[in-house]
């Protein structure tokens, strides 16, 4: 029987380096997430067809709930050996708080540090995904500040690929670009989204950029939310 989740004991993703991953099935991410069939890089490419197949098993097996799917994660991080770093959720998310302590748990009994991104940032409190590493995916600097509220480091995506580190006056926090995007250095070897709390105390946002065949509706996204933050503002 084939599984509903996927996970690799060592990624054979260049961005990612030498860490383990997990990837879930669609049904693990929030309805609101605005890059959700409009510019998710998770959806095309080798992840697209890895996705597809998760969801298809999901279906099949009537497994489509998140508690379903944080269960069958949890189950497989624990087989791991924890002696590298793991990317949790390469693919998919955790959108009920049910199901973020379900993967707390298991990141508990991990030997190693365990880091995310998440979209459910706005309705899960921080404090649920425990000792995980966890960004607040965003589109705006105001949501990124909002998260920051909420007790969440936050990640940004940019329309403008930039290679540095600057304080940002206008919007009260540092921006750093994601090395591992710029093809510069792997996760692995950057580790700076493994330290949520450092970049939480330093308000220091990582930005990522467009890339791959769905960059075009991913800047779209971006565009949108901030006509649409700046017009409710």
């Amino acid at each position: 029987m084939k599984n509903i989740v996927s996970v690799a004991a060592v990624s054979r993703s260049r961005k990612l380096g030498q860490v383990a991953a997990t990837y879930a099935p669609i049904y693990s991410c929030p309805h609101d997430c605005p890059l959700l069939n409009h510019g998710c890089y998770a959806q095309h490419d080798k992840c697209g067809i890895l996705l597809k197949q998760l969801n298809e098993e999901a279906r099949k097996r009537k497994l489509t709930r998140p508690i379903d799917i944080a269960k069958e994660e949890a189950r497989l991080i624990k087989e791991l050996t924890g002696d590298r770093p793991l990317r949790l959720h390469v693919v998919g998310d955790a959108k009920t708080p049910l199901a973020v302590e379900v993967l707390a748990e298991a990141a508990e009994k991990y030997m190693n540090v365990v880091w995310t991104y998440t979209r459910s940032w706005k309705t899960i409190p921080r404090k649920r995904w425990g000792r995980i590493s966890v960004l607040a995916s965003c589109e705006t600097f105001e949501e990124a500040r909002k998260a920051m509220d909420r007790g969440y480091a936050a990640c940004i995506l940019r329309l403008k690929a930039f290679d540095f580190s600057f304080w940002n006056e206008q919007e009260d926090l540092r921006q750093t670009a994601c090395k591992s995007k710029l093809g510069e250095v792997t996760c692995n070897k950057c580790k700076i989204c493994m330290d949520d709390k450092k970049l939480l105390n330093n308000r220091e946002v990582v930005c990522f950029f467009p890339h791959g065949p769905a960059a075009k509706d991913a800047e779209t996204a971006v565009r949108f939310a901030d006509r649409y933050t700046k017009k409710i503002s």
